[in-house]
């Protein structure tokens, strides 16, 4: 048996310690046949989870987050996977989804198919890092793993060999379209002169300057998807950067210095015979096929004994034998009910969770009701307080608008920034002037008081400076302030 890795018309073969690299293969009924996708070919969403959710319902909780709030197309059809992240300092779940649609794999895979027929693992290439460890002999860190090459480019980063996540970058299509290059001479300018300009002549500082600003926005960008890990994975800082092109950039080595700063080992993969990443997921495909994070969709055919249709056959056919048709017809009837309550049961799971969620959920909205009614309560005891102030105060008769003192009043009023909502004397000539004003002017009032003393008005009190705002209905505001109010007696 062999292990069989084909990407992109590159097929490797595992047999045994040696991996070769084949132009075409005659496929055995025993070989491994795995293939990869890239993250350019996927849809990642990420979001948290609260730790008390229960181990045996992540993947529910996860799967009715991640279809509820990520916005993808429900219409279609998609295979997908979520990954699950202990998070001590917010005490909770970081969770990856990852999906893809089954449409994309049909056109991805379809001429593979014809060769195959099959194919029995398909593995994310990001997560393939884990075997660069036992492979280069390397301790694992803090690291980031960048893979630049025509089509696609991006980093995954690793903690102490585990994937934690993955960001795509930009590939080498774009800069190859803005210097109007195929990717073979491309190839061959960056082999040779690479991305010193001093190695470029009088004509060719225009690519030599489009290569050069490359890199630094590729720098630049890796540089921002290590600051996501730090923000999302509180990752305190990357050991290592392991970069790979699978053809040599020369003067690469120069560019190393754009991490010193950072403290970051930048390391640059060797082109080997074997592309690095075919190699690495071919060794990742080889420890993990029988994987539940498995995309593909094209298993091959059973063994006939093995197939529902024989044993459904070797059922019906025994039970004819022995006890006749009707308790086939049973069986097969009971099988039927055996589908349909598993499907129940799923549907029973997923709908007790979101009941849960929608029962936390009320009994916050019941929480905050009940304190809307308490507040609600206050400001009723507030507005009989006050009214039972103005009904002791409003034991008086007409005060004329036209009389001298309103005019005094007015000015003193209008000079301390002070508003009345009340302006009266009772048969005994006491004057009472209800004042208010704005929050962080009360000592307005006592200049006001002291104001009418200075107008030979006598007998100046108040019983206290209160605090109303227009929740009250006393006084109309255009927005929520507060204010403070008086009843202010006095005598002529």
């Amino acid at each position: 048996m062999s292990i069989v890795y084909i990407n992109n018309n590159r097929i490797l073969i595992k047999d045994g310690d040696k991996i070769e690299v084949k132009e075409k293969f005659e496929f055995q009924k025993n070989d491994i046949i795995t293939s990869s996708i890239d993250i350019k070919d996927i849809i990642t969403y990420t979001f948290k989870l609260p730790k008390s959710t229960p181990e045996e319902q992540l993947n529910t909780e996860a799967e009715i987050y991640f279809y509820e709030n990520s916005g993808i197309d429900l219409n279609k059809k998609f295979i997908s996977f979520y990954m699950f992240r202990a998070l001590e300092e917010e005490d909770s779940y970081l969770v990856e989804a990852i999906a893809l649609d089954e449409d994309n794999l049909h056109k991805k895979f379809n001429s593979l198919l014809t060769k195959s027929h099959w194919i029995d693992f398909i593995s994310l290439s990001t997560l393939s890092f884990s075997a660069f460890y036992p492979t280069y002999k390397k301790e694992p860190q803090k690291d980031a793993f960048v893979y630049l090459d025509n089509e696609q480019s991006f980093i995954a980063i690793y903690e102490n060999g585990e994937y934690l996540y993955s960001k795509t970058l930009n590939p080498l299509a774009p800069l190859l379209k803005i210097l109007d290059m195929d990717y073979n001479k491309f190839i061959d300018t960056i082999s040779t002169k690479g991305v010193t300009k001093d190695n470029y002549n009088v004509d060719e500082l225009l690519v030599a300057g489009e290569i050069e600003r490359f890199f630094s926005d590729y720098f630049m960008a890796i540089n921002n998807r290590l600051s996501y890990g730090k923000t999302i994975f509180y990752l305190d800082r990357i050991d290592n950067i392991y970069f790979y092109t699978p053809f040599h950039i020369e003067g690469m080595d120069n560019l190393k210095s754009f991490w010193d700063l950072s403290e970051i080992n930048f390391e640059i993969i060797k082109v080997e015979d074997i592309n690095f990443l075919d190699k690495l997921t071919l060794l990742y495909n080889e420890k993990h096929y029988e994987d539940k994070i498995n995309f593909s969709i094209f298993p091959r055919p059973p063994k006939f004994y093995k197939t529902k249709s024989f044993q459904l056959f070797a059922i019906i056919f025994l039970t004819f034998t022995i006890f006749g048709g009707d308790f086939a017809n049973r069986y097969y009837n009971n099988l039927q009910h055996q589908k349909n309550i598993i499907k129940i049961k799923k549907d029973i799971r997923i709908k007790s969770s979101k009941l849960k969620r929608l029962t936390i959920i009320n009994k916050a909205i019941l929480e905050q009701y009940n304190r809307y009614l308490k507040e609600i309560e206050n400001t009723q005891k507030k507005i009989v307080a006050i009214k039972n102030i103005l009904e002791q105060a409003l034991i008086i008769s007409e005060f004329p608008k036209t009389n001298r003192d309103f005019i005094t009043f007015s000015n003193l009023l209008q000079k301390n920034n002070l508003k009345a909502f009340i302006i009266a004397k009772d048969e005994n000539n006491h004057f009472f002037i209800g004042v208010y004003t704005e929050f962080k002017n009360r000592k307005f009032i006592g200049i006001f008081m002291d104001n009418l003393l200075q107008k030979n008005y006598k007998n100046i009190t108040t019983k206290e400076i209160g605090i109303l705002n227009n929740n009250l209905y006393l006084i109309k505001s255009k927005d929520d302030k507060h204010y403070y109010f008086s009843i202010i007696r006095f005598e002529k």
